[in-house]
């Protein structure tokens, strides 16, 4: 199913201009052009490469343009490109010195084997290697880091921006040589189409995937006689047709590219994800894709510009508690057939991480679902959350240069790919993602938004399914009158270390939190007799202080109305659920600024502020 999804993906994209190639074609990076003389030499080189403007320096990457491209591609042995190659092919010039001459004669043979009779383009490209070869000294000056063994195509000046391969002359005898090909395939039924074709002995390499192998992975291969069965070779063991195996690996490729404004492709854990839609309407499936990139991989907005992903996170958490999606957007078509695939490398192979076919609708939901399970007040920006950085909250996070870095090298790739399959589907989260979570913040110390909120998430969403009806929610923003033993403890811990704060100013090289953070959450008995003392020699010095009298009858007033839920003797362990409720609590308590309680709202002069939490607890990735 996944293949067929993807065929039809690519015959929904063929019919607009120039955004797929055909069969026979592919979209490669190019990176220049060699402008040819009617005699066949060099008159300038074209830089064909894009900048782009990262962070105040100015990039350049290889242009993706669409040229000739043998239907098996190259392996590991000596197979040149049509017409285009890079310059160990094309020059006999590159950094790694490795059979040079013999790629360098393959590719000009197959340059030689066109009949140039009938095209000017090719007559001149056929006389370049003799002025290569006698004048290759004087272009040494080319073979800087960002030329050699890029890609590179060929132009002839006196017939203006056309490129060899665009000759008409050419493009009849690729056909041919197309043709040629295809009749030397023996024949079968393909498992995509049904229908009776050429069936491919190889597929081709699927690029895009990071830690694959930079040439491209293979999905769908059989190099290895073990792998073989029944007597059939290679691609026969599949049997895909030649023309499907083309589609799906294009419109794979398509989906995989690293383009900023690609917004079907986002990297969970190791494993790269990609969706798309499908609809009797192509509008329909466009309109689709693009709702729900915004929602699966939203964009970093500014303040001023926040109004339309709030209206996005609005409308998804309406279609979660039941509005239907129709009625909140009615361009949309709810049916629309809505796929999710996720890739990760495997050597020279790529392996499926997870595989899901649903519809708008029901996707719709699930990522509202998952907003809403993450909803946690205050929040500090106007972005929704985006997957990737769910994944990296459950790395370390350590102090470089005074900043916050997070070790990506640690992340999961099976918890990685779990919480993605829990956003797509509305399936559990995984357990372990808890454990996770709670395992970094003892360990760092590290207690931020994105981690307090994937508690909130994690518990809500087993408290849901289990349908306990005893057990209440975790509500989004404080709630006082919440009687959990665990959600109050960890309000009061954040009361006790602003009450250490105020009492010793900037002498406190290590807060509470620092020091305690593990036991308290996890062995309350250990630890809060003696913060509650030391809290209490606190109090005694800030009421000392004539100016901080109003900040001592909060700090008693919170202590007291906190403290009425909890038992006497404090709990000896607290388990991975509590544990959650105990980081709520405390981030509740800590960041809220407006108090809401039977009397009233009431001031919170010791919450942290927006600009302190963008120092205090975001990490930098």
């Amino acid at each position: 199913m996944i293949l067929q999804a993807l065929v039809n993906y690519y015959e929904r994209l063929a019919k607009q201009e120039n955004v797929l190639p055909a069969y026979g074609w592919s979209s490669e990076k190019i990176s220049c052009c060699i402008v040819l003389n009617d005699d066949g030499s060099i008159h300038h080189l074209d830089d064909l490469r894009l900048s782009q403007q990262v962070k105040n320096k100015t990039t350049y990457h290889p242009n993706s343009m669409i040229v000739p491209f043998y239907p098996e591609g190259r392996t590991s042995g000596i197979k040149a490109n049509y017409i285009w190659d890079n310059t160990a092919y094309v020059l006999g010039v590159s950094e790694k010195p490795n059979k040079l001459n013999e790629k360098y004669q393959d590719f000009w043979n197959n340059v030689r084997a066109f009949d140039s009779s009938n095209s000017k383009a090719l007559q001149v490209l056929q006389k370049f290697p003799a002025f290569w070869n006698e004048h290759k000294q004087e272009y040494v000056d080319w073979n800087t880091k960002d030329f050699l063994d890029s890609n590179v195509i060929f132009r002839v000046l006196s017939l203006g921006n056309q490129f060899v391969y665009d000759c008409e002359e050419f493009k009849k005898q690729w056909n041919g040589i197309l043709e040629q090909y295809l009749g030397g395939l023996s024949s079968g039924q393909c498992l995509i189409d049904g229908n009776e074709t050429k069936i491919a002995d190889l597929h081709s390499s699927i690029k895009g995937v990071d830690n694959s192998q930079s040439s491209g992975a293979l999905l769908v291969s059989f190099n290895k006689d073990s792998f073989e069965s029944y007597g059939l070779k290679k691609g026969k063991n599949a049997s895909v047709g030649t023309i499907a195996a083309f589609k799906y690996v294009t419109a794979l490729n398509y989906l995989l590219r690293k383009d900023e404004n690609n917004k079907q492709r986002l990297k969970i854990g190791d494993a790269v994800t990609v969706f798309w839609a499908a609809a009797d309407n192509s509008g329909e499936a466009e309109c689709a894709e693009s709702m729900m990139g915004e929602a699966i991989n939203p964009d970093d907005v500014e303040k001023e510009d926040a109004k339309e992903t709030n209206s996005l996170a609005t409308v998804l958490q309406q279609v979660a508690q039941g509005i239907p999606l129709q009625t909140l957007r009615p361009d949309l078509n709810p049916e629309t057939k809505f796929y999710v695939l996720g890739i990760s490398p495997n050597s020279a192979r790529l392996a499926i991480r997870f595989w899901y076919a649903t519809t708008l609708d029901e996707i719709a939901r699930h990522i509202g679902q998952h907003y809403l399970d993450l909803h946690l007040e205050p929040q500090f920006d106007n972005n929704l959350p985006k997957i990737w950085r769910l994944v990296y909250a459950t790395a370390p996070i350590r102090q470089q240069n005074g900043l916050l870095k997070t070790d990506a090298k640690q992340i999961s790739s099976q918890l990685a790919g779990n919480l993605a399959r829990a956003i797509f589907t509305g399936q559990l989260y995984p357990q372990s993602l808890l454990t996770q979570v709670l395992l970094r913040m003892r360990s760092d110390g590290v207690v931020n938004h994105i981690r307090v909120s994937l508690c909130k998430a994690v518990i809500n969403r087993e408290i849901r399914s289990k349908n306990q009806s005893t057990t209440q929610e975790i509500p989004m923003s404080l709630d006082v009158e919440e009687k959990n033993v665990a959600y109050r403890m960890g309000r009061l811990f954040a009361v006790l270390e602003s009450i250490q704060k105020e009492a010793l100013g900037k002498e406190v090289n290590a807060t509470i939190r620092d020091r305690y953070w593990g036991a308290a959450s996890a062995n309350p008995v250990l630890v809060f007799p003696s913060l509650m003392n030391n809290a209490m020699n606190h109090l005694a010095k800030i009421r000392k202080n004539p100016e901080k009298q109003k900040l001592s009858g909060f700090f008693d007033w919170q202590i007291g109305s906190i403290k009425d839920g909890i038992p006497t003797a404090y709990p000896k362990n607290l388990n991975l659920q509590d544990q959650g409720r105990f980081a709520i609590g405390y981030y509740h308590q800590r960041y809220t600024r407006h108090i809401k309680t039977d009397k009233g709202i009431v001031e919170n002069p010791v919450a942290v502020s927006e600009e302190t939490i963008n120092q205090d607890t975001q990490e930098n990735v």
